[in-house]
């Protein structure tokens, strides 16, 4: 059996309920579902290894007001949580989690024999995760790697592009290569970070596999027909272009429901004025986003498939889109399997003008032909891609580097 330690910053669901009620900024969602999803993916397969975290808890000054943070143990869905206490304070957080981390990831080590461990990390935590990568130098534990975005290419806001980024940047990069095994989103991740010829494994993305008990029924969406987009509100992300063609669509019925944050929240007011059918919902917990999103008729991804940054990126977001069970459009990403194809609408012109044609046809479409689409899509993801059998995927591929000397 398997002991496997996850090290990346997933809190609890009770931790997380804490800090999303909290915050000065609301967390965002989809890491943490990620992590969460795999974790609990992992837990479901308790004849073939136990799993544990360790995580750096979620929280700069700028997004949280409290600063000593010493949080419990927790066994959750037979996933054991274990949290690096620290203050909140500018570098002085960054010191104590990789000196926590690293004497907290020993002692895990040694803890009932280093026998059949193996830690997984997401790498785009540096602190605790090159405290858990050197301690397992040390003491002969094989070390995973998840890559769930390269850190050059990773947008933030300006106040996050200075000297402190670039520096965590590249420190990540060179630590990548140092890794036994990787999990990448894409194929094309595999040439940027795997520069040793590791083993690796693609896995796009995961969803819930209790999803399979929550019924998405035509006759209890809503009466309007309402175009949702969820994530980053960014126009780099394609936003400014989805909102643009929506606004030409005529309709008194139709709706477009935006959930997120970024640059251009602060635009959200002058665009519910010019077409009172946009409206802006802020951040939300992702479970009534969820909620919302099956109601809709129609969820949007514009994220641009020309974008360098796409080629190394699969939106989770795309997942939880179609184990709603809502239909999906998308753009055509390059990251995107072609199995996904025939399950999804895709844009086949990324103008405004092109997003215009394809939402005006497909909201012609039947209410339940749309519906058929989506329902398809969610019995897809559900029998090739839930947790439990990305888990089981992944613990196969930890076996064989395990093997591996």
């Amino acid at each position: 059996m398997k002991k496997l330690l996850y090290v990346s910053c997933l809190c609890s669901p009770e931790l997380l309920n804490y800090i999303f009620a909290t915050a000065l900024r609301k967390p965002l969602s989809s890491i943490q579902k990620f992590h969460l999803l795999l974790a609990e993916g992992f837990a479901m397969h308790q004849d073939s290894c136990s799993i544990e975290t360790l995580s750096s808890i979620p929280v700069t000054t700028a997004t949280h007001s409290k600063r000593i943070w010493r949080v419990p143990s927790v066994m959750v869905k037979n996933v054991k949580y274990h949290f690096v206490s620290t203050l909140n304070f500018p570098v002085i957080k960054n010191i104590l989690v990789f000196i926590i981390g690293f004497f907290k990831t020993l002692l895990w080590a040694f803890r009932g024999g280093r026998q059949d461990k193996v830690i997984i990390c997401d790498v785009l935590n540096v602190s605790i995760s090159t405290a858990a990568l050197i301690a397992c130098k040390m003491v002969g534990i094989k070390t995973i790697a998840i890559v769930t975005d390269l850190p050059n290419l990773m947008l933030c806001s300006e106040k996050n592009r200075g000297f402190q980024r670039r520096v965590l940047n590249k420190i990540t990069t060179m630590l990548m290569l140092n890794y036994d095994g990787y999990i990448l989103l894409t194929e094309q991740m595999n040439q940027v970070v795997n520069g040793r010829s590791r083993p690796y494994l693609i896995m796009e993305g995961l969803v819930d596999a209790d999803m399979v008990a929550t019924e998405n029924r035509l006759k209890e969406k809503a009466s309007e027909k309402i175009v949702v987009y969820a994530g980053g509100i960014y126009e780099k992300y394609g936003v400014k272009k989805l909102i643009d063609a929506f606004m030409r669509l005529s309709g008194d019925d139709l709706r477009l429901h935006i959930y997120g944050h970024g640059e251009m929240v602060v635009n959200m007011p002058k665009y519910a004025k010019a077409d009172p059918r946009i409206v802006y919902h802020g951040m939300l917990a992702n479970k009534i986003v969820v909620e919302m999103e099956q109601k809709a008729t129609l969820l949007i991804n514009p994220r641009p498939s020309h974008e360098e940054f796409t080629r190394y990126s699969f939106p989770s977001k795309n997942m939880e889109y179609m184990v709603s069970g809502t239909p999906i459009l998308t753009t055509p990403l390059p990251g995107m399997p072609g199995e996904y194809n025939q399950h999804v609408y895709l844009f086949d012109d990324e103008t405004v003008e092109g997003m215009h044609a394809t939402l005006k046809n497909l909201l012609s479409k039947s209410r339940k032909e749309l519906h058929a689409k989506g329902i398809k899509a969610k019995q897809f993801v559900l029998t090739h891609k839930s947790n439990v059998i990305q888990a089981k995927r992944l613990l196969a591929f930890i076996g064989q580097v395990s093997e591996v000397r």
